[in-house]
């Protein structure tokens, strides 16, 4: 394996290792929400689901 395709895998790896994001790609495998219904169903403020995110955007976990 590459380096840079090890370096993806492990951004990949990493971004699904938080409790919080793994939770939004599975709420948002189902259906589609906003920040602020994610803050809702998660608990978590608006500016903390933004955060999360843009680090699962990066990677194409997942689109807006």
């Amino acid at each position: 394996m590459q380096k840079q395709q090890f370096q993806i895998l492990l951004r990949f790896f990493k971004a699904l290792a938080d409790e919080s994001r793994l939770k939004m790609v599975g709420i948002l495998a189902n259906q589609e929400c906003s920040v602020e219904e994610l803050a809702v169903l998660l608990q978590l403020r608006e500016p903390t689901v933004s955060h999360h995110l843009g680090k699962l955007k990066e990677l194409n976990l997942v689109i807006s």
